[in-house]
């Protein structure tokens, strides 16, 4: 009965309304990560020809930004389950936002490329912070829901950057739209300075990165669900990256482009939300990102055949619906996998994984658009990606977290 009374305790501590407040901070900070990444696919199809850049090298800027993005995962996961959160999670905003601004400076290839590097060494302590942050406040009933909203973040982007970035371009030019994306990410560094707070229940000075090593690689469970989101991160990312020229290509307008991405990008911010309820509800969160792997994979190679500007944007919701309905079950698997006390390293970890695909895709899809001067095998690619994630997660068990947990 004591250890009842503790744990509804540790639950109501928990439960403060400020989990709210720092729920919508940590849904900032990782809606303007995905805003500074895909500012870029919607000027591919008016900066290539200006800086004479080859499809392969436009990709390759998604490419460079994972590069950093991915070195940081590992470092700043650790680095937040020792020390807190709104430090790390600041000062990341705020050279994001200034290496962005920068891209409104270049006048070559090779200077871009540096500084989307940059850019993605700040984004990349984002995911394991902030999901460290939302273990610490919100309690194991809530946290579907609460990963639900935070893991809506990513098609929030989508949607905002293919919503203001063709107009921003309109208005001043490709270099402005860089500038503006920028100060508003460099703004938003600032104001989670100002409000971020850690709870302090999980925060220790005696953790070490090989102990938290010893986590990750005693679960199984773990390691299988990371590598399937990596399966998924293929298809969004890449679906992400190249859809905005594909649909120029078929001779529609760069808004015409960034409407369709942006149904993609309204499926993607509804399903999160929605399966955050249901899986907190069922539990089932291992068969809801199967279920969501079995959708999308038929889905993207419909959606790569349409040539009409209804049709792309239906199926194109529809897609990002399916797609988006694993993120927050793969995120909430990973960390019961390993518990509050490592819950940053892991996502770190498991992120690192996940990004790996975000920084290879691009540029071999690219170099596909370059050998066959098609996008037709782009999507067959792309559709690969959930079929082998189905077979990562059919061996994983949810009981495992029930320990962890």
């Amino acid at each position: 009965m004591e250890n009842v009374t503790q744990i509804d305790r540790a639950e109501i501590s928990h439960a403060m309304p400020y989990r709210w407040v720092i729920l919508g901070l940590c849904v900032c900070c990782f809606l303007f990560t995905f805003i500074t990444r895909f500012t870029w696919p919607p000027l591919i199809p008016v900066v290539v020809p200006i800086l004479g850049m080859s499809m392969s090298q436009a990709g390759a800027y998604m490419s460079a930004f994972y590069m950093g993005y991915v070195i940081t995962q590992i470092p700043a996961g650790v680095l937040s389950d020792r020390f807190g959160v709104r430090l790390i999670l600041g000062v990341s905003l705020i050279l994001e936002g200034i290496s962005t601004s920068s891209m409104g400076f270049m006048n070559s290839y090779e200077t871009g490329f540096l500084l989307r590097v940059i850019a993605g060494f700040g984004a990349g302590a984002v995911y394991s912070s902030c999901s460290l942050a939302l273990m610490e406040w919100f309690p194991a009933r809530e946290r579907g829901r609460a990963f639900g909203v935070f893991l809506a973040a990513p098609s929030g982007g989508i949607l905002m950057t293919n919503w203001f970035v063709p107009p921003l371009n309109s208005l001043v030019g490709w270099q402005g739209a860089f500038k503006s994306v920028g100060l508003l990410t460099f703004t938003a560094g600032i104001l989670v300075l100002l409000l971020m707070r850690s709870s302090g229940q999980i925060k220790s000075q005696e953790k070490t990165l090989l102990g938290g090593f010893k986590v990750i690689a005693g679960s199984k469970g773990l390691i299988l669900t990371a590598l399937s989101g990596f399966c998924l991160m293929w298809l969004e990312l890449g679906t992400a990256t190249w859809a905005n020229a594909h649909i120029k290509k078929l001779g529609f307008s760069v808004a015409e482009a960034g409407y369709v991405m942006m149904s993609y990008g309204a499926g993607g911010i509804i399903a999160p939300l929605l399966s955050g309820v249901v899986s907190d509800w069922t539990g089932q969160r291992k068969w809801l990102v199967i279920a969501a792997y079995l959708m999308s994979a038929p889905l993207c190679v419909i959606f790569g055949y349409q040539n009409t500007l209804g049709l792309l944007a239906g199926i194109g919701f529809i897609l990002g619906f399916t797609s988006y309905i694993a993120n927050p079950q793969l995120t909430v698997l990973i960390s019961q996998f390993a518990g509050k006390e490592w819950a940053a390293t892991a996502n770190g970890t498991s992120n690192f994984v996940f990004q790996l695909a975000s920084m290879i895709g691009p540029f071999i899809l690219g170099w596909s658009i370059d050998v066959t001067q098609s996008f037709s095998i782009v999507w067959w690619m792309l559709a690969a990606g959930p079929l082998l994630g189905i077979l990562f997660m059919l061996p994983v068990r949810q009981d495992e977290t029930r320990a962890a947990a």
